[in-house]
């Protein structure tokens, strides 16, 4: 065996290294977007709405209540005689005409160019040098969108409909109470008679939409 050479300090003073930077402030990826978004909406709503109704209600309600009474007496009474007649002889009619001209297609997006990488001066740190603090990865990301929309929407409702609905409601309470007595009588009587004799509803919805997108 041979003993190996040991370097002198002539030697060693004549060896360069260079540090490596800190894991906290090494970047991996440098991500700049510039987005540019144009929008444009458009939404024409046409609604027609026709009806014919007759509605009638009658209501008759009666309560009575004894709480916490002692040889008290609660009653409750209501009569009820309801006659409705209903005839429906005529026209409902509801037109909605809509006509939309949408010109979508008049939009400026200013022109970007596709940024060109420089040389880095003195001093700053070139892309993938990570022994300097450098990036692995520069992204700079430019979108350019232009979006239309349209929706253009026309409705029609037409009805012919009678309604009734007589209620008659009697309510007596005893709530806690000794030799009490709670009574409720409800009687009713309802004839109805609904027609419907030459009755149109008619709802018309026209709509003439032209989009350019």
């Amino acid at each position: 065996m041979t003993e190996l050479d040991r370097l002198s300090p002539a030697d060693l003073e004549a060896e360069s290294a260079t540090a490596l930077p800190t894991k906290e402030v090494l970047s991996l990826l440098d991500l700049n977007a510039d987005v540019d978004l144009a929008l444009d909406l458009a939404a024409p709503v046409d609604l027609a709405v026709a009806a014919n109704l007759n509605v009638a209600a009658p209501i008759t309600a009666a309560a009575s209540a004894n709480i916490l009474s002692v040889g008290s007496e609660a009653t409750a009474l209501t009569d009820q005689a309801v006659l409705i007649d209903q005839t429906q002889s005529g026209d409902a009619i509801a037109n909605a005409p809509q006509t939309s001209t949408l010109d979508q297609g008049d939009d400026s997006i200013p022109e970007t160019s596709t940024p060109v990488a420089e040389e880095p001066t003195e001093g700053e740190v070139a892309v993938g040098d990570v022994t300097a603090g450098g990036n692995l990865l520069d992204v700079d990301l430019n979108v350019d969108a232009d979006v239309d929309a349209a929706a253009p929407i026309a409705g029609a409702v037409a009805a012919n409909a009678n309604i009734a609905a007589p209620v008659d409601a009697a309510v007596s309470a005893n709530i806690g109470s000794v030799d009490s007595e709670a009574t409720a009588v409800s009687q009713q009587t309802a004839i109805i008679n609904q027609d419907l004799d030459g009755v149109t509803a008619e709802a018309t919805a026209d709509q003439d939409s032209t989009i350019q997108q």
